[in-house]
C-alpha cells in the first residue's frame, strides 16, 4: 500500500517537471525573441531618421525628425497605458 501511494507521488513530481522545463523553454524563447525585436527595432527607427534626412531639406531636417521622435513617443505611451490598465 505505501509502495503505491510513493509511486503515485513520483509520478506527479515528474510530471511537474517536464511543464516547468517547458515553462522555462517558452520564456527563455520569448527573451531571444524580445531582444532581437529591440534590436531591430533600434534599427529601424535609425534607418528611418536617415530616410528623412535625405528626403527633407536641410533647414526642415531637424523639424521632421523632432516630429518622427514625437510621435514615436506617443505611440510608444499609447500602447504601455493599455499595458498597464490591463494588469491593474
Amino acid at each position: 500500500m505505501e509502495k503505491e501511494q510513493v509511486k503515485e507521488e513520483r509520478k506527479g513530481e515528474g510530471g511537474g517537471r517536464s511543464e516547468d522545463i517547458y515553462r522555462y523553454f517558452r520564456v527563455g524563447v520569448f527573451i531571444i525573441l524580445m531582444l532581437l525585436l529591440l534590436v531591430a527595432s533600434f534599427q529601424f527607427y535609425f534607418f528611418i531618421m536617415d530616410a528623412l534626412a535625405q528626403l527633407f531639406s536641410y533647414e526642415y531636417r531637424s523639424l521632421v525628425q523632432a516630429g518622427f521622435a514625437a510621435s514615436v513617443i506617443a505611440i510608444i505611451v499609447y500602447l504601455l497605458r493599455g499595458v498597464i490598465i490591463r494588469e491593474a
